[in-house]
Formats: C-alpha cells, sequence, structure tokens
C-alpha cells in the first residue's frame, strides 16, 4: 500500500481503487486487438477488463490530479511500490497547473524513462513484461513507466561450470542482467542485440547476441530466419529453443553449446558465434558449435598453454574412454581372450569363476547400478546427495563382489568409465556417452572387436556428416584445416592465435598483431 502523506499537495490528489477481482492475466492466446488506444479513461479501463478478465494479481489505480485523471496499471509482485511512489506519485503531486495535459504528466516524470504505446496489444505486453501503464484522460497515447521489480537471484556463481582461475560470475533468470553481464566485457557499439517475441502465450523474449563486425551476416540472418519461424505456445527455457532450432534433430549428440558463464559466451562471440538467450533461463547457448569445443574448459583459457597441453589430451582420452572402456573390457573377455598377455588372462578368468552372469550382462546389470546411484545423487538434497552416492557404490560395489555376483574387474571398470565421464567439461556432452555405452556393450557382447570397430566406424561417419548452422560438426579435424588446429587438442598461445576460426568465415578475421613478447635488446645489453 501507499504511504499516506500529510500537507497541502496531497488535497489536489485523490487515489481511488477499482475492484482487482476483474482484472488478471491475459484471457486469450493473443494480447488483445491490435487497435489503436481508446481516447477516454472509462473506455481504457473498460479495454483493460476485456483483456484482463478474472486475474486477481492486477492492480489498478485512478490518480486525480488537479481535475486530469490518470489510470494507473500494473502486475501485482512485479513492481517496486516504493519506487513507483517516489517516481511517480510524488512528482504528480507537485503539478500545480490546473487540469494538466499529457505533455504536463511526461515533464512532470522527466526522471523516468518513459516509452509511448499506442495500441492496446503494445499496452498489455507491457503490463504482461512486468511494467507499469500510465493513462492521462483523453490523450491518444498511454505510457510505460520504469518501476519494474520483477523476483529474482542475485548474480552468483556458475554451478554447473566451476573453474579454479579466472570470474566466477554466472548467468541468472533476467535475460537485462544476463546481457549486462555481456556488456561489462564487451563495452562496444558493435555488440548488437536483436529481440524478438516467441510463443504465443507465453510471450518470451529470444535476444540473438552478435558482434556485427566480426560475425557473418548470413550466420545473423539464418538464426533470424529459423526464430521467425517458430510457432509455438510457450518459450520459458533455452532447451526447448534448442531443438526447435538445430540442424538435426534426431541425433544425441549436442549441436550447441550450452552455457551459464558470460565469460565463455564472450570468447564465443569473439570467434565469430553468436548467442541465443531466453528471457527466465539462467543459461544460454552459441552456434554454431563444433566437437572439439565442447571438449574445451574455461580454465583452459586461464592457464599457461604448457600445462593446458597435457590436460586437452587428457580430457579428449577421457571421452574416447568413458566410451569405449566397458565394451572393450566385455570384447576381450567373450570373443577376444588370445589379445591379452597370459598373466592377464589367468588372473582375469579367476575372478570370473563362478560368477553366474555372462560378461555382457555382468556389464549391463553394473552400468544400470551405477547410473542408479548418480541419479540418486542428483535428485536428493545436496546436503547428504554427494554422501549417498559415494557410501552406496562403495557398499554395494563390495557386497555384490562378496557375494559373488560381480566380478572386482568389472566393477573397476565400471567405475572408471564413470570417473572418465565426469572428467568432461560440458555437463551435456556427458549424456551421448552414457547412452552410447549400451550399445557398444551390446555390440561387443555378440559380435567382439569387430562389432566395435564396426560401430565406432558409423559412429565418425555419423560424426562428419553433422552440420551445425552450416559448420562442419567435426571441423578442424574432418575437414582438415591446420590454421584452426591451434585450438583443438592443444591451445597455443595468445601471441600466435592472431586469426580467428577460419571456418566461421568471420568479416574481421584478424584478432590481433602482438609480437612474441620476449626480453628487449636493452635488457639483454646489446646495441641497438
Amino acid at each position: 500500500m501507499f504511504h499516506k502523506r500529510k500537507g497541502k499537495k496531497m488535497r489536489h490528489m485523490s487515489l481511488s481503487l477499482e475492484s482487482n477481482s476483474q482484472y488478471g492475466s491475459l484471457g486469450g492466446a493473443e494480447l488483445g486487438p491490435d487497435s489503436p488506444v481508446p481516447d477516454t479513461l472509462s473506455a481504457m479501463a473498460q479495454s483493460i477488463q476485456e483483456d484482463w478478465d478474472r486475474c486477481a494479481d492486477l492492480q489498478t489505480r485512478i490518480v486525480d490530479v488537479r481535475g486530469t485523471k490518470v489510470l494507473l496499471v500494473w502486475i501485482r509482485g512485479s513492481v517496486n511500490l516504493s519506487r513507483l511512489e517516489l517516481s511517480v506519485l510524488t512528482p504528480l503531486t507537485e503539478i500545480y497547473r490546473e487540469r494538466p495535459r499529457l505533455e504536463h504528466i511526461q515533464w512532470a516524470l522527466r526522471s523516468c524513462r518513459l516509452n509511448p504505446l499506442r495500441t492496446r496489444r503494445e499496452v498489455n505486453q507491457m503490463i504482461a513484461d512486468g511494467g507499469v501503464v500510465l493513462y492521462v484522460d483523453g490523450a491518444s497515447v498511454a505510457l510505460s513507466v520504469d518501476s519494474g521489480d520483477a523476483p529474482g537471484r542475485s548474480v552468483d556463481k556458475a554451478e554447473n561450470e566451476p573453474t579454479l582461475y579466472g570470474p566466477q560470475e554466472g548467468f541468472v533468470e533476467s535475460l537485462d542482467v544476463n546481457l549486462a553481464l555481456l556488456r561489462k566485457r564487451i563495452r562496444s557499439p558493435h555488440l548488437k542485440v536483436e529481440s524478438r517475441r516467441v510463443g504465443e502465450y507465453s510471450h518470451s523474449e529470444v535476444s540473438i547476441v552478435y558482434v556485427d563486425n566480426i560475425v557473418k551476416p548470413q550466420l545473423v540472418e539464418e538464426a533470424r530466419r529459423r526464430i521467425s519461424g517458430l510457432s509455438v505456445d510457450t518459450m520459458s527455457d533455452i532447451y526447448k529453443l534448442m531443438e526447435l532450432v538445430t540442424d538435426v534433430p534426431k541425433t544425441v549428440f549436442p549441436m550447441v553449446e550450452e552455457t551459464e558463464r558470460p565469460d565463455r559466451v564472450v570468447g564465443g562471440l569473439m570467434q565469430g558465434r553468436i548467442a541465443l538467450m531466453v528471457d527466465g533461463a539462467p543459461s544460454c547457448f552459441m552456434v554454431p558449435v563444433q566437437f572439439v569445443t565442447l571438449l574445451a574448459s574455461a580454465d583452459d583459457y586461464y592457464m599457461n598453454f604448457i600445462l593446458t597441453l597435457f590436460i586437452r589430451l587428457l580430457r579428449h582420452m577421457a571421452f574416447w574412454l568413458s566410451l569405449l572402456l566397458p565394451s572393450l573390457y566385455v570384447a576381450l573377455l567373450t570373443y577376444n581372450q588370445d589379445l591379452m598377455p597370459t598373466p592377464l588372462l589367468i588372473s582375469v578368468a579367476s575372478q570370473h569363476r563362478g560368477i553366474p552372469l555372462p560378461t555382457v550382462l555382468e556389464a549391463l546389470v553394473m552400468m544400470v547400478s551405477f547410473e542408479l546411484l548418480r541419479e540418486a545423487g542428483l535428485r536428493l538434497p545436496r546436503a547428504v546427495g554427494q554422501s549417498v552416492s559415494i557410501v552406496g557404490t562403495l557398499i554395494i560395489g563390495d557386497a555384490a563382489v562378496r557375494a559373488g555376483l560381480v566380478s572386482a574387474g568389472m566393477v573397476i571398470v565400471v567405475a572408471a568409465t564413470g570417473m572418465a565421464s565426469f572428467a568432461l567439461p560440458v555437463y551435456g556432452f556427458v549424456n551421448p556417452n552414457r547412452q552410447l555405452q549400451y550399445l557398444f556393450v551390446l555390440v561387443a557382447g555378440l559380435f567382439g572387436l569387430v562389432g566395435i570397430v564396426t560401430l565406432g566406424y558409423l559412429l565418425v561417419v555419423h560424426l562428419v556428416s553433422l552440420r551445425s548452422f552450416g559448420v562442419p560438426y567435426m571441423g578442424p579435424i574432418a575437414p582438415l584445416n591446420f590454421h584452426d588446429l591451434k585450438d583443438t587438442f592443444v591451445r597455443a598461445p595468445w601471441y600466435a592465435m592472431d586469426r580467428r576460426p577460419e571456418q566461421m568465415e568471420t568479416v574481421n578475421p584478424r584478432r590481433g598483431r602482438t609480437r612474441r613478447p620476449g626480453p628487449t635488446k636493452q635488457s639483454t645489453g646489446e646495441n641497438p
């Protein structure tokens, strides 16, 4: 409720509360007819009553400003009432002109950001967005007042992409805050933000973010075309948008790069990529994406390039290890025992003596059990989830080995596979491995190494055939581009990465002209 103020000024201004039960959220799929704003206050109130029926959270106030009636409309919980009182109601009390017109009201509210609303659709959109609509009796337009205070959380650490070095800020559910985090890092007018309304009911704001003198213009145009062609009822998260704008929806591999780190988005924009953001989503995604990009971590760019070499190679090895290790173990024990050294074969065979299940079924049972424990750890409260998953794995694994249901070697292989999958920096890249593991194990149990090689060949063919917004998914490996290999398996020093990726076809391919660092002739004592 507004605070009552005593004094002579308040005697010139009266507030009347209209019934709120007749207003509320949109009564239909549309935001109301796209007709001009009514020219009388009673007609304006009637149009809002028609469009916002049976919604108790809509608030209306009719204010008498020295003979001129002013209508204020907003959604309860989306507006800061203190700001509304200080920036709107208080200035209105300071108007001494009798029967002030719209331009006098605008002058009194000059400290607020005002935008004209000329149609009923624009008025309803502003109300739905959590703004305040101000209408002066007899005016041909309404005004939007910036007094919004939508509920949300403050900027915090990125939960799903933790790093040891570099900034710790992560995106939140507010699109304005997320864009401000990008503006904080790219302080240039070349950072462009194009917004679209998507969703027949939600009317969610979807933004295309890019750097105009770097990105390929056809890439931006393609993003505009795909978003403009969307026809859905709601668009409340980026995952639905991912699936609707991707090139190949029928693949288990991520065709976009999802991230909740502003610094990672800035790095992608500087490479000539674009970011797609949705209001209400605490993350965004970038396109185009390549296979090697998903195996790069933010820490790689905050460490010495020599140290990054080993870590990146380890990460690539972890991907293929998590995918193939259980199937190789099953194939070697089932069909290809002659490829194992004799001492190792004897040791492994002795472990499997008395196991009632075939090797392939034993592997599947252990993999499913591990996945159940992992899912249980995710769904339980954080205080106990990690403890339950770790203790449950140890107890169940030890009990299964002691009971003779599984072998100790199989427990080690499944545990090593799980640890290798956790080494992948992008969580969306872990799920394909978790699903493909079962297919490789089944093929290994039926055909041995021949089945693994055949399925692996089909997998590579599938990866090579993928495109992300026209860019090869396996580039710069296939097709091979030696220049772009500087940031794949290794990260070259910054002075050597002086050009942007060629496969992005950027407008400005030059990244920088910094020379290789080193001592000057004066510092070494040599004559110039």
